[in-house]
């Protein structure tokens, strides 16, 4: 999990204070640990229970570790940190942005980010200091969206790891603008999926390819098949393709769409997952794959008033001698706002019937 790069150190410190207190028999050896907090909920996987601590022995240090180990992967639909044209006007992302600090946006939830191994969003509209012209649109109704290049600091604090720039607002101060929203993620050392780019890394200790896309018909699926047998022969474990695409402001899945998601899968992807229809759309579990249509907005600075459900998707692996022996997927239902209007602060829902509406939505089959 990305917090022990941290706190690794300073456990270690104070274990090492602990074992000395005990053989000294000056303090009781339960005053210095708490509970580890119960840190997954979902509806559709029970939490994991946490294990039982044992007395701090010789035997207990010096056991052989186990070869398994989990791994994280969480993800969310769009996230756009700016506002219409780069105002700031009253009420607006940007306002919003200037009046409260980074970790305002995510604060509510980055606890689950931090706690996983890797974190990937779609990173929508332009981040740039840069004084751009907007790029017309062929569209009667034309929208821009722009924030400052400091909003990726936003995602660093939030605890993203990965953010997708292959969306239809990516570019709408053009090329400049692309470019500058690219090096402003970079910048804060966050992976960032580009257009045509495949991305390799390796997160504990798992090879991972990962590659975003447009998915607007079915046509876009050849592209995204020869990324997949790209990312195939570079010897990778696990394959991630993340797609903007599909129909704007619909429920259900087009019948094109799930087709062109399972071809992806049959060809060697792991998990299909979509954003950019501006609402939840169903997942499937399909032929050792999964597949989540989409994931809708999570973070959304474009209107005032977007469709207020959304989820964090985490797929949880088991590595047993560095290959994935199995995995688990827990759908986390959260709020876009929770404001009277939004307040641009997703957070997790709490309230059952709410939480049972969006995962009978996303899981029918176990409805």
């Amino acid at each position: 999990m990305k917090r022990l790069r941290f706190l690794i150190p300073t456990i270690l410190v104070i274990a090492l204070f602990v074992c000395a207190v005990v053989v000294s028999g000056q303090l009781p050896f339960a005053d210095y640990f708490t509970k580890p907090e119960e840190y997954y909920t979902s509806t559709t996987v029970p939490p994991t229970e946490a294990p039982t601590e044992e007395p701090l022995t010789q035997e207990a240090t010096t056991q052989a570790p186990s070869t398994d180990r989990e791994l994280k992967i969480s993800f969310v639909g769009d996230c756009m940190l700016g506002s219409m044209l780069g105002n700031a006007a009253e009420g607006s992302f940007n306002q919003y942005a200037k009046q409260y600090p980074n970790t305002y946006f995510f604060e509510k939830v980055s606890s689950y980010f931090l706690d996983d191994d890797y974190t990937i969003g779609n990173c929508e509209g332009v981040l740039s200091d840069s004084e751009l012209t907007p790029k017309a649109r062929e569209s009667e109704v034309q929208f821009w969206f722009k924030g400052p290049a400091s909003h990726a600091d936003i995602f660093k604090v939030g605890g993203f790891d990965y953010l997708s720039t292959v969306n239809n607002h990516s570019k709408d101060f053009g090329m400049q603008g692309y470019e500058d929203t690219v090096e402003a993620l970079k910048s804060r050392g966050l992976d960032v999926g580009e257009r045509d780019k495949i991305l390799i890394r390796e997160v504990s200790g798992i090879k991972l390819g990962l590659y975003s896309c447009s998915l607007y018909s079915y046509d876009y699926v050849y592209d995204i098949l020869e990324k997949v047998e790209q990312l195939k022969s570079e010897g990778c474990k696990l394959i991630i393709i993340y797609f903007h695409g599909g129909i704007e402001n619909v429920e259900e899945p087009e019948d094109w769409k799930i087709k062109a998601c399972r071809e992806i899968v049959d060809a060697g992807a792991d998990l299909v997952v979509g954003s950019h229809p501006h609402r939840l759309q169903r997942a499937e579990e399909y032929n050792g794959g999964y597949i989540v249509y989409s994931l809708g907005n999570f973070c959304f600075g474009g209107n005032s008033y977007p469709k207020n459900e959304t989820a964090i998707y985490t797929a949880c692996f088991t590595v047993i001698d560095e290959e994935i022996a199995a995995r688990k997927d827990i759908f986390i239902p959260c709020y876009v706002y929770t404001g009277s209007e939004n307040n641009y602060q997703p957070a997790v829902i709490e309230d059952q019937e709410k939480i049972d509406k969006i995962i009978s939505h996303l899981l029918p089959s176990e409805g």
